[in-house]
């Protein structure tokens, strides 16, 4: 419908549908497959629970909050935040309870953190997409470091929000849904074990990004690309399958990754011919010549991706159409270098996270696990990630001032 309404040919709006649908998922389509796998082994070991209960010694059973913000920042970096929610469910109710805790608080806490990995931290789906369209590939190990820091920003601001609804009894006019996912054995590995998996694929990544300037370092250069960063990530899941007493049903794993990565691919892929789409249409065009709009900088690629966002439900989305509309306009915003890409791809993702409301199914899954009601949910959930990309947006800025 975008291309009809930019009065493009019928034909020329499908050869930009398929180049784009196959342009995106060529450059990422193996690493998000490997994510995928990643995140169901991972679960299928235990390896969230163990990752949980981990944290939960380390903060001495205290602070269920606190425990449930960075167990959520660490889990969705594999997984998407739907599942992570999910799996991380039993957890989020045992605190509950034994803690006395409100739900709508925890829920929020949950959620907010999870949001914030998912929409700023390689290698999930939206922002490996939304550093193909900036050409920042060559350039993730620098990426990587500042999506933690300003992803860490997201979770503070999530969780000053989340609060407010300490005291807060959930509505039982739902009642908590029992997690779909069962309940991972409570196996006895160590949680360096379980994390590692997780924290690999990150230090390759950053290592081969910095030896990519020595040559006699290629090796490292070579195993911290994302597709064999991954690879040893999956490779560190064979100790986890071992200790859990597990026989690797390896054939039941490559199904339900292929599920859960086939919807993320559809949706990656769309996302990449939409963005495709409205940049040979002229959107770009029009944008660029708007009246100083150089002095947006930052705001222009966040109101891009908070406005896609809010109007069509997916943060994953939502990177990829305004980072692939956005790259155009670089050299106008003053964002033309390495840096300037970064903080375009960072600017991005906080528009992405604003706001999760009623179009987003991630909201649904927190209201209907939780039990809140709509009005509860969009109190909590949707006001929070709207202070989430607002606070990284500003932190954003600060940081553009002293780097460019």
């Amino acid at each position: 419908m975008a291309g009809f309404g930019f009065g493009m040919a019928p034909g020329s709006i499908l050869l930009l549908v398929t180049t784009g649908f196959g342009d995106t998922l060529g450059a990422i389509g193996l690493t998000i497959a490997l994510g995928a796998f990643l995140g169901v082994v991972l679960e299928h070991c235990g390896a969230t629970t163990i990752i949980a209960n981990g944290i939960i010694l380390l903060f001495k059973d205290r602070f269920p909050g606190l425990v449930l913000a960075v167990t959520g920042y660490i889990v969705s970096i594999p997984i998407y935040c739907e599942s992570g929610f999910i799996i991380l469910d039993s957890v989020r109710k045992q605190l509950a309870r034994s803690h006395k805790v409100s739900p709508v608080f925890l829920s929020t806490v949950l959620g907010c953190s999870l949001y914030a990995s998912h929409t700023l931290v390689p290698p999930t789906p939206g922002p490996l997409a939304a550093i193909t369209n900036l050409n920042l590939n060559d350039h993730i190990s620098r990426v990587m470091p500042l999506s933690l820091l300003f992803s860490m920003v997201a979770v503070f601001a999530g969780y000053a929000w989340s609060m407010r609804f300490c005291n807060t009894p959930v509505s039982m006019a739902v009642n908590e849904k029992e997690s779909s996912v069962a309940a991972s054995p409570s196996f006895s590995y160590p949680f360096f074990l379980a994390i590692l998996p997780i924290v690999i694929p990150i230090v390759l990544i950053t290592l081969g990004g910095i030896a990519a300037g020595f040559p006699e370092l290629s090796w490292l250069t070579f195993t911290g690309h994302p597709v064999n960063a991954l690879l040893a990530g999956l490779i560190c899941c064979w100790p986890l399958q071992r200790a859990a007493g597990l026989q690797p049903d390896w054939n039941l794993a490559v199904k339900k990754a292929l599920e859960t990565g086939g919807r993320i691919l559809l949706v990656v892929g769309s996302g990449g011919a939409f963005g495709y789409v409205l940049r040979h249409g002229g959107m770009s065009e029009f944008i660029s010549g708007l009246p100083d709009l150089g002095h947006l900088g930052l705001l222009l690629p966040f109101l891009m991706a908070a406005l896609i966002k809010t109007a069509e439900g997916s943060a994953t989305v939502a990177m990829i159409t305004s980072s692939a509309m956005v790259m155009p306009l670089l050299t106008t915003l003053g964002l033309e270098s390495n840096e300037g890409r970064i903080l375009a791809f960072l600017a991005c993702g906080a528009g992405a996270m604003t706001v999760a409301h009623v179009n987003d199914s991630f909201l649904w899954v927190i209201s209907e696990f939780t039990g809140m009601d709509t009005a509860t949910a969009l109190k909590s959930v949707t006001v929070a990630t709207f202070f989430q990309g607002i606070s990284v947006l500003i932190a954003l800025e600060f940081f553009a001032l002293w780097i460019l």
